[in-house]
This record gives C-alpha cells, structure tokens and sequence, in this order.
C-alpha cells in the first residue's frame, strides 16, 4: 500500500511541475536525482550500433569501448573519451583479403604502362590490435573501408584521412632508373592524385611506400552522408614489371571536431 501511495504522489508531482525529483523536493530540472553516495547506471550495451531505428539523443554506455555514447541522428559518437583517443580518429591497416588468412593483391608479368586496379576479397584481413584501431564513431565492418572495389573514408564530413600504401616489386633489369606510380582517383568528382616512386638504376627488387591524403566530403562519402562510392586505386609502371604486390594498405583517419 505504501509503494502504491508514493508512485500516486510522483505522478501528481509530475503532471503538476514537469518536473521529477530523487532524493529532492526541489527539483531543479524535469529530473534531478540527488546522491552523495550512488549514481545512475543507464542502458550498457557491448555494441549501440545492434539498435533498431536509434534516435538523436539516445544515449548507452558501450561496453566494448568504455565509453559512453549517443547518436547524434546519423551516427553513433562518444560523449566522454580517454585521454588517448578520440571518437572519429583510429588506424585501420589492412594486411590482406580472402579465406583464412588471406591472399596480397600480386600481379605478374605486367607490361610497361599498363594499368591495375587494386582491389581485395572479401572479408579483409586486417592487422591485430592495437595496430588497427577503428574510430569509435565506426562500426567495425569491411564496408566502412572498402565497398564495390572502392576505398572508403570515415564518415565524418570534413574529416582528414592518410592512406599509407607498402609496395613489393622485382623486375628482371633495370639499367636506368623507372618508377612504379600509383593513382587515386574519386570517379564522381574527378579528384585524382599521383605518386610516383622511383626505383634506383641497376635495382631489381625493393619496396616502396606511398603516401596519399584526402578529405571526406558529400563526393566521397556514401548515403546517408554523402552521394559518393569512394576513390578507386591503381597503378601503372614506365617499365615491365616481373611481380608486385601489396604488402598493406592503411587508412588513418585523423580527430575532427
């Protein structure tokens, strides 16, 4: 009887003020919980990204990432983070694709000027922790970094990203000096960007690293964010090539605010 007088005399309290009050009779918000020694545990799931139709606001603590979180109406973002983290920065390097453990993108044989896309099976292989470190704001899916033979940024408008690119190469001769370029290229708003790296005369084996940067825009990014598919990446070499292949590819996505 006692439980059911007290739940009749909140109510009224509610409809009366708009506003609730533990551990208070002078509520200073709709809720204001008072305590000096407990506090309020809200909803803790391992994964927010498992919750149908999320709406801006919510919020959970993630288990996974000890943090907490809430949806901003597009993605999930941490309220509260580390002092080593951030919510949209992390490294995701991968090492191969494929079954088990995984085959490198190789080519044999490739005539000079001639040109290749890079592209994986699926699922991706990735380097183990804490190596690769997705930002939180990202689910952890192969789809947030390559979709349809397309390389994707984080989906965070605005947000910085360098795709480091390790190379392995062997060529039969090499009397002069001949370079291995590699593109990356948006093909909806023409953005392309070319590195070469130069391999020395009389060099017939070696690895090379590229460096590319990009930013992620409404191009570039996929729905919900944006209208893009990603950026295709190829190469093309000024002289035959005996074997190459792709040791990693590692996308490091930079804190945006």
């Amino acid at each position: 009887m006692q439980k059911k007088i007290i739940i009749l005399v909140l109510a009224s309290f509610i409809r009366m003020s708009g506003q609730v009050g533990i551990n208070t009779t002078n509520p200073k918000g709709v809720l204001d919980i008072v305590s000096t020694t407990s506090g309020v545990i809200i909803p803790r799931l391992a994964n927010p990204g498992t919750i149908l139709a999320p709406v801006e606001g919510m919020m959970v603590y993630d288990t996974t990432n000890k943090s907490l979180r809430y949806h901003d109406g597009v993605s999930w973002s941490s309220l509260i983070v580390t002092k080593l983290t951030k919510p949209n920065e992390g490294v995701v390097k991968i090492n191969a694709g494929g079954a088990g453990a995984g085959t490198k993108p190789n080519w044999s044989n490739v005539s000079a000027n001639t040109t290749r896309q890079v592209t994986y099976s699926l699922p991706l292989v990735y380097a183990t922790a804490p190596t690769t470190s997705w930002p939180e704001n990202s689910l952890i899916s192969d789809v947030r970094i390559f979709a349809g033979n397309q390389f994707l940024e984080n989906g965070v408008l605005g947000q910085v990203h360098q795709w480091r690119l390790i190379v392995n190469y062997t060529k039969s001769s090499n009397i002069l000096s001949q370079d291995i370029r590699f593109i990356l290229r948006n093909p909806l708003s023409g953005f392309r960007s070319e590195i070469s790296g130069v391999i020395p005369s009389g060099k017939t084996s070696g690895i090379l690293v590229y460096n590319f940067t990009t930013i992620a825009d409404g191009i570039s990014l996929p729905a919900p964010l944006g209208t893009g598919g990603g950026y295709i990446l190829e190469w093309v070499a000024s002289d035959d090539i005996t074997t190459i292949s792709i040791d990693s590819l590692t996308r490091i996505s930079f804190h945006k605010d």
